[in-house]
């Protein structure tokens, strides 16, 4: 610290030491007026220090939470990114998986309408045969009855062809068949019916099983 002659006296000092002798009292007060300066001034400066280091570790303490308020928000708007991300990327699988679905359902459905179509061929079909199995029934009963009003005698009915779709031939019939048709029985007639609809069955399944093996080949490419 600097001093000057108006903190201590030193020209009145001096000129005590030269016209008389030395107070050692006045002396240790002035040395005791000195050091309760200095201390007061030591004092002084602490408590301006301090109050520095306090003003300064506030503002350190402000700008600390701001910046974990900037870092919590920041955090805060990249989990809503992520979240978002996340959302779009979850709706996204989701309008796949309704586009298989709806597929899958497009696909259910011409299979049932194939399905109701085969249906309703396979009862037109049995009910023109239940029709031909009846007129041919028919035929035979008028036959019959004509062949017991005539006699013995009279010469048979003509023979009942059937024509309407390829037949195959039983193995335990014994008779000769002609170029055109065979004289059937009403039971071997039926018989032969279920075995051509079974037939017919068959090929159908074949065909529908061979279109879906297609349309599977053609999805795979």
């Amino acid at each position: 610290m600097h001093f000057d002659s108006t903190d201590v006296p030193l020209n009145a000092q001096a000129e005590t030491q030269s016209s008389a002798p030395v107070d050692f009292t006045m002396f240790t007060d002035a040395l005791e007026d000195l050091r309760s300066f200095i201390s007061q001034r030591i004092n002084e400066s602490n408590c301006e220090i301090l109050s520095k280091v306090n003003a300064t570790e506030f503002d350190i303490r402000e700008d600390l939470l701001k910046q974990n308020d900037l870092l919590r928000q920041s955090l805060q708007n990249a989990c809503r990114v992520l979240e978002r991300q996340d959302f779009m990327k979850i709706k996204k699988v989701q309008r796949e998986q309704d586009a298989k679905i709806a597929a899958l359902d497009a696909q259910i459905a011409a299979i049932r309408n194939e399905q109701l179509d085969f249906q309703a061929k396979i009862a037109a079909d049995i009910l023109s045969l239940s029709t031909q199995i009846g007129d041919i029934a028919d035929y035979i009963r008028i036959g019959d009855a004509k062949k017991g009003e005539i006699g013995s005698s009279s010469r048979r009915p003509p023979p009942v062809r059937v024509e309407r779709r390829p037949l195959p031939t039983p193995t335990n019939q014994g008779e000769s068949s002609s170029s055109h048709g065979r004289v059937l029985s009403v039971e071997e007639a039926a018989e032969m019916v279920r075995e051509a609809d079974r037939q017919a069955d068959r090929r159908e399944r074949e065909r529908e099983i061979e279109k879906r093996l297609r349309r599977l080949r053609r999805r795979g490419h």
